[in-house]
Protein backbone atom coordinates (compact mmCIF):
# COMPACT_ATOMS: atom_id res chain seq x y z
CA UNK A 1 0.00 0.00 0.00
CA UNK A 2 1.35 3.47 -1.05
CA UNK A 3 -1.07 5.41 1.11
CA UNK A 4 -4.32 5.85 2.93
CA UNK A 5 -6.57 8.63 2.91
CA UNK A 6 -10.19 9.19 4.54
CA UNK A 7 -13.23 10.49 2.90
CA UNK A 8 -17.06 11.46 4.45
CA UNK A 9 -18.67 9.39 2.63
CA UNK A 10 -19.12 6.10 0.69
CA UNK A 11 -16.65 5.22 -2.01
CA UNK A 12 -18.64 3.48 -4.47
CA UNK A 13 -16.61 3.94 -8.07
CA UNK A 14 -13.57 6.24 -8.88
CA UNK A 15 -11.86 7.01 -12.11
CA UNK A 16 -9.23 9.54 -13.53
CA UNK A 17 -9.59 11.69 -16.07
CA UNK A 18 -5.79 12.91 -16.22
CA UNK A 19 -6.35 15.83 -13.79
CA UNK A 20 -8.50 14.29 -10.86
CA UNK A 21 -9.92 11.59 -9.12
CA UNK A 22 -13.76 11.38 -9.46
CA UNK A 23 -15.49 9.20 -6.81
CA UNK A 24 -19.15 8.27 -6.36
CA UNK A 25 -20.52 7.53 -3.57
CA UNK A 26 -23.98 5.75 -4.51
CA UNK A 27 -25.94 9.23 -4.57
CA UNK A 28 -26.38 11.40 -7.30
CA UNK A 29 -22.81 13.40 -6.95
CA UNK A 30 -19.84 12.91 -7.96
CA UNK A 31 -16.61 14.43 -6.67
CA UNK A 32 -13.51 15.72 -7.98
CA UNK A 33 -10.28 14.85 -5.56
CA UNK A 34 -6.80 15.93 -6.26
CA UNK A 35 -4.93 13.22 -6.81
CA UNK A 36 -2.26 14.20 -4.49
CA UNK A 37 -4.24 15.42 -1.32
CA UNK A 38 -7.23 13.78 -1.84
CA UNK A 39 -9.04 16.69 -1.07
CA UNK A 40 -12.60 17.04 -2.67
CA UNK A 41 -12.15 20.68 -4.89
CA UNK A 42 -15.62 20.50 -6.63
CA UNK A 43 -18.36 18.14 -7.43
CA UNK A 44 -21.34 17.87 -9.19
CA UNK A 45 -25.01 16.31 -8.99
CA UNK A 46 -25.81 14.07 -12.09
CA UNK A 47 -29.03 14.69 -13.62
CA UNK A 48 -31.30 13.64 -16.32
CA UNK A 49 -34.71 15.22 -16.10
CA UNK A 50 -34.30 14.74 -12.22
CA UNK A 51 -30.86 13.82 -10.07
CA UNK A 52 -29.74 10.02 -11.05
CA UNK A 53 -28.93 8.12 -8.08
CA UNK A 54 -27.27 5.24 -6.76
CA UNK A 55 -24.00 6.84 -9.24
CA UNK A 56 -22.11 3.14 -9.11
CA UNK A 57 -18.78 2.45 -11.50
CA UNK A 58 -17.20 4.69 -12.94
CA UNK A 59 -14.95 5.15 -16.10
CA UNK A 60 -13.69 8.63 -18.25
CA UNK A 61 -13.99 7.88 -22.03
CA UNK A 62 -13.35 10.54 -24.46
CA UNK A 63 -14.00 13.16 -22.23
CA UNK A 64 -17.23 11.60 -20.57
CA UNK A 65 -17.33 10.05 -17.45
CA UNK A 66 -19.55 6.94 -17.90
CA UNK A 67 -21.45 5.56 -14.96
CA UNK A 68 -23.33 2.62 -14.18
CA UNK A 69 -26.85 2.85 -11.82
CA UNK A 70 -27.04 0.47 -9.16
CA UNK A 71 -29.89 -2.20 -9.41
CA UNK A 72 -30.21 -0.91 -13.36
CA UNK A 73 -28.90 -1.86 -16.31
CA UNK A 74 -28.27 0.83 -17.36
CA UNK A 75 -24.92 3.18 -17.74
CA UNK A 76 -25.40 7.04 -18.24
CA UNK A 77 -22.54 9.25 -19.73
CA UNK A 78 -22.35 12.14 -17.93
CA UNK A 79 -21.21 15.74 -19.31
CA UNK A 80 -17.99 16.33 -16.26
CA UNK A 81 -18.75 19.92 -16.29
CA UNK A 82 -22.40 20.19 -15.76
CA UNK A 83 -23.42 16.90 -14.56
CA UNK A 84 -25.85 16.54 -17.87
CA UNK A 85 -26.52 12.93 -18.56
CA UNK A 86 -25.91 13.42 -22.11
CA UNK A 87 -26.44 9.77 -23.47
CA UNK A 88 -27.52 6.64 -22.07
CA UNK A 89 -26.05 2.96 -22.75
CA UNK A 90 -29.46 0.43 -22.39
CA UNK A 91 -27.88 -3.39 -21.49
CA UNK A 92 -31.55 -5.03 -20.56
CA UNK A 93 -30.97 -8.46 -20.58
CA UNK A 94 -27.50 -8.75 -20.47
CA UNK A 95 -28.36 -9.26 -16.49
CA UNK A 96 -30.67 -12.12 -17.43
CA UNK A 97 -27.89 -14.05 -19.26
CA UNK A 98 -25.56 -13.63 -15.75
CA UNK A 99 -27.91 -13.31 -12.89
CA UNK A 100 -28.30 -15.98 -10.52
CA UNK A 101 -28.82 -13.92 -7.40
CA UNK A 102 -30.63 -10.86 -6.80
CA UNK A 103 -26.83 -8.94 -5.61
CA UNK A 104 -25.84 -10.38 -9.10
CA UNK A 105 -26.27 -7.24 -10.87
CA UNK A 106 -24.42 -4.88 -13.36
CA UNK A 107 -21.51 -3.32 -11.66
CA UNK A 108 -18.43 -3.29 -13.77
CA UNK A 109 -16.87 -0.81 -16.82
CA UNK A 110 -13.69 -1.29 -18.21
CA UNK A 111 -12.25 0.93 -21.21
CA UNK A 112 -9.24 0.00 -23.33
CA UNK A 113 -7.84 3.42 -25.05
CA UNK A 114 -5.72 1.12 -26.85
CA UNK A 115 -8.05 -1.06 -29.10
CA UNK A 116 -11.18 1.68 -28.12
CA UNK A 117 -13.00 -1.07 -26.87
CA UNK A 118 -15.55 -1.19 -23.99
CA UNK A 119 -16.44 -3.89 -21.44
CA UNK A 120 -18.68 -4.59 -18.60
CA UNK A 121 -19.68 -7.49 -16.29
CA UNK A 122 -20.83 -7.85 -13.06
CA UNK A 123 -20.84 -8.73 -9.50
CA UNK A 124 -20.12 -12.67 -9.65
CA UNK A 125 -20.80 -12.80 -13.43
CA UNK A 126 -19.16 -15.55 -15.51
CA UNK A 127 -18.23 -13.21 -18.21
CA UNK A 128 -16.86 -9.86 -19.35
CA UNK A 129 -18.83 -8.39 -22.33
CA UNK A 130 -17.07 -6.29 -24.95
CA UNK A 131 -20.11 -4.21 -26.36
CA UNK A 132 -20.03 -1.63 -29.22
CA UNK A 133 -22.23 1.13 -29.06
CA UNK A 134 -24.32 1.90 -31.76
CA UNK A 135 -26.38 5.75 -31.79
CA UNK A 136 -29.62 5.15 -32.10
CA UNK A 137 -32.51 7.90 -32.74
CA UNK A 138 -34.73 7.42 -29.62
CA UNK A 139 -37.15 10.81 -29.61
CA UNK A 140 -38.14 11.98 -26.11
CA UNK A 141 -36.51 9.28 -23.82
CA UNK A 142 -34.70 9.38 -20.37
CA UNK A 143 -34.03 7.45 -17.42
CA UNK A 144 -37.07 7.92 -15.18
CA UNK A 145 -39.43 7.89 -17.84
CA UNK A 146 -40.26 8.10 -21.70
CA UNK A 147 -41.10 11.39 -21.89
CA UNK A 148 -38.02 13.77 -21.98
CA UNK A 149 -35.61 13.78 -24.81
CA UNK A 150 -31.60 14.63 -24.19
CA UNK A 151 -29.09 13.67 -26.68
CA UNK A 152 -27.98 10.22 -27.31
CA UNK A 153 -29.14 6.58 -26.79
CA UNK A 154 -27.17 4.08 -27.43
CA UNK A 155 -28.02 0.17 -28.87
CA UNK A 156 -25.34 -2.39 -27.93
CA UNK A 157 -23.85 -5.07 -29.79
CA UNK A 158 -22.01 -7.74 -27.26
CA UNK A 159 -19.25 -9.95 -27.61
CA UNK A 160 -18.72 -12.27 -24.74
CA UNK A 161 -15.35 -13.30 -23.18
CA UNK A 162 -15.54 -15.96 -20.23
CA UNK A 163 -13.83 -15.57 -17.13
CA UNK A 164 -11.12 -18.35 -17.10
CA UNK A 165 -10.17 -19.87 -13.79
CA UNK A 166 -7.20 -22.39 -13.57
CA UNK A 167 -7.48 -24.22 -9.98
CA UNK A 168 -4.25 -26.57 -8.75
CA UNK A 169 -5.39 -29.22 -7.04
CA UNK A 170 -3.21 -31.08 -4.63
CA UNK A 171 -3.42 -34.72 -4.33
CA UNK A 172 -2.66 -36.52 -0.47
CA UNK A 173 0.78 -36.58 -1.88
CA UNK A 174 1.22 -32.96 -2.56
CA UNK A 175 1.28 -33.83 -5.92
CA UNK A 176 -0.31 -31.31 -8.45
Amino acid sequence: MLQEFNYSTEGWGITYDGNWLIMSDGTANLYFLDPETFKIVRQIEVHDVSPIIYLNELEYIHGRIYANIWMKEKIAIIDPQTGQVVGRIDLSGLQNMERRDVDDVLNGIAYDAEGDRLFVTGKRWRHIYEIKLIPVETGQRSFESSLFALNQDFSVKVNFYRFEMFIKVKNKCGKA
